[in-house]
C-alpha cells in the first residue's frame, strides 16, 4: 500500500488515461455488436383501402436474412424494408411474419384480422 501512495501525479495520469481508453473501447463495441445480442427486431403494419380485397404488409426487419409470410419467402432490401400484398378473405385470419438473422436467431410477429366487406378492416398484434 506504501507504493501506491508515493506514486507521483504522472503514473496516476497514465494509469487513469489507460481505464479511460479501455472503457471508451468497451462502450463502443458494445454498441456496435449490440445487434448479436438482440437478434432481429421487426416492425410492421398493415395498409388497406377500403374499395379492394387486397392490402398491404409493409414493414422493416432489422438484421434479418430471412422472412417469410405465412411460410412463403419475401424479399427484403438492404435496409430490411419489405412490402407484400396479401389477400383479405371476409372472416378471421392470422398474418404471421417469421423472420431469422445470420446467426440463427428468429422472431415472430402474428397478425389477427377481422374483415367484412364495406367495413373498415381491423388488425389486432398479438
Amino acid at each position: 500500500m506504501k507504493n501506491i501512495k508515493d506514486k507521483n501525479i504522472k503514473w496516476w495520469v497514465e494509469i487513469m488515461s489507460c481505464m479511460m481508453l479501455f472503457i471508451v473501447i468497451g462502450i463502443f463495441s458494445y454498441m456496435k455488436m449490440s445487434f448479436l445480442i438482440k437478434g432481429v427486431s421487426i416492425q410492421a403494419s398493415i395498409e388497406h383501402n377500403d374499395n379492394t380485397t387486397i392490402a398491404k404488409v409493409v414493414g422493416n426487419a432489422k438484421h434479418a436474412t430471412y422472412l417469410s409470410l405465412n411460410g412463403r419467402e419475401i424479399f427484403i432490401d438492404k435496409d430490411g424494408s419489405f412490402s407484400e400484398p396479401i389477400a383479405l378473405i371476409p372472416g378471421f385470419s392470422v398474418v404471421t411474419i417469421d423472420a431469422v438473422d445470420k446467426f440463427g436467431k428468429s422472431k415472430e410477429k402474428k397478425f389477427q384480422i377481422v374483415y367484412k366487406e364495406g367495413a373498415p378492416l381491423v388488425a389486432m398484434l398479438k
